[in-house]
């Protein structure tokens, strides 16, 4: 029989790897078993300044400063180009952190997992779980596929960080797919991709049209993250393989066309898709769900290796105390599907609003009187269990957002359908040259 740890996680990613690195911290025997070999790419690179509080936790927020683009904000341009309008964090009405960082994931994820590992946490990667069983006592039974040989390894807790996958959601029937928000991504690095001087150099760029948008996300290395997000079924609409329908959809954006005549693409396109879940039973006897293995909403405000990092963090801590006491208090259990479950609601709603006209109209004209716009900022800035002036803020912002959608009324903007139908008035540009491995020098503005 294998040696009894304390934890055993499932997947490498930010979530698995704060939990096993503030495990580790505490002592605890850790186990994580990722499926690849990291380095590998992955999408979420841009990140959210509350994000600092945990970095500082773990260790590494300098190690980040020193390696990654900072992120002061983010910059919002509608369609055609017309509007334009710049959020800085450190606007917010509660800016205690108003930076974070644009991160390759490929490099960040390497960077928490090696980390965890240098913790103490026993760390096997291109080690898949095939198969997870529970005792009578409460134990855990992982059956590891690694090395061409299946082994098996046993543990007092378990912990499903394995994202997408969902290795136990999924066991065990725990996923409800959001039938209303199946949307799919389009993706690839780029050089040559303008962006403001100084600070503003490394904010997003995030352009608006009526039936998606676009992210535009800078690294420090002078590549640029470019994607597009639009509801699965249009995209799919359009034909050819993934890197027809990135160019044509730039092409359709005259805000997106201006950013990338100059680009040349210097990696693979990407596509994924089915982005809206939720599960059941975030918790429960001896195991908690982490990150994407618990839920997963729009992308749209970055909300990814925030949600999983602070849901790894509060794992930790929850496992810490139960192998003093024997088990997970099933008010604890409660508790911590509560907190979970809050906080991504609370980003869901603001996702709503966001593919709302109304988002649109409240973010190019917004309302600055009562400080609405510090409100949403707190927000965007990862700020997931906010004061009440900040809470209050947020409340006017979607009554607002509400009577504008209801009764059609607020400042007109005009948004360009990229995906409606298979030609448009924009179909006759050329695409951006997307031959990858060509290097060109990044223009500023």
């Amino acid at each position: 029989m294998s040696e009894m740890r304390d934890v055993a996680i499932i997947g490498g990613g930010p979530g698995g790897s704060t939990t096993a690195n503030l495990l580790a911290q505490a002592g605890r025997r850790v186990v994580l078993f990722e499926r690849e070999r990291f380095p590998r790419f992955h999408i979420g690179e841009s990140l959210l300044p509350h994000n600092v509080r945990i970095f500082d936790r773990l260790g590494i927020a300098s190690r980040l400063q020193r390696s990654f683009m900072e992120k002061w904000g983010v910059e919002f341009i509608s369609s055609d180009g017309a509007l334009r309008r710049l959020f800085h964090f450190d606007e917010a009405v509660d800016p205690r952190y108003p930076m974070c960082f644009q991160v390759p994931r490929s490099e960040f994820d390497l960077l928490l997992l090696e980390e965890a590992s240098r913790r103490g946490c026993e760390v096997h990667q291109e080690a898949e779980v095939r198969a997870v069983e529970q005792a009578p006592d409460g134990s855990w039974l992982l059956r590891v596929a690694e090395g061409g040989a299946t082994r098996d390894c046993t543990a007092r807790f378990l912990v499903d960080a394995s994202g997408r996958d969902g290795v136990l959601a999924r066991a065990r029937g725990l996923r409800d797919m959001d039938p209303g928000q199946r949307r799919a991504a389009i993706f690839a690095h780029f050089r040559g991709v303008p962006r403001r001087p100084g600070r503003d150099a490394g904010n997003i760029v995030i352009v608006l049209m009526r039936d998606g948008w676009f992210w535009v996300i800078p690294f420090s290395d002078g590549r640029t993250s470019v994607g597009v997000v639009a509801d699965g079924r249009r995209i799919g609409e359009q034909g050819g393989p993934p890197e027809a329908a990135l160019d044509r959809a730039i092409a359709r954006c005259p805000a997106a066309f201006q950013l990338m005549q100059h680009a040349e693409r210097v990696s693979p396109v990407y596509a994924t898709s089915d982005w809206t879940y939720n599960s059941r039973g975030i918790a429960g006897r001896g195991y908690l769900l982490v990150g994407d293995a618990a839920a997963f909403i729009d992308p749209v405000f970055s909300t990814g290796v925030l949600l999983a990092m602070s849901s790894g963090e509060m794992a930790a801590s929850i496992l810490d105390a139960s192998l003093r006491n024997g088990e997970i208090p099933a008010s604890i259990q409660a508790d911590y599907e509560r907190r979970v479950t809050r906080h991504v609601r609370g980003y869901r709603r603001m996702v709503d609003t966001f593919y709302s006209r109304a988002f649109a109209q409240l973010c190019f004209f917004p309302a600055r009187r009562l400080r609405l716009p510090g409100g949403v900022l707190n927000l965007l800035a990862g700020d997931m269990d906010p004061a009440w002036r900040v809470r209050w803020r947020l409340e006017v912002f979607y009554r607002i957002a509400a009577l504008y959608q209801r009764f059609d009324v607020g400042p007109r903007v005009e948004l360009s359908g990229v995906f409606e139908g298979s030609e448009s008035p924009d179909s006759s540009r050329r695409a951006p040259p997307s031959a990858i491995g060509r290097e060109q020098d990044e223009t500023r503005v």
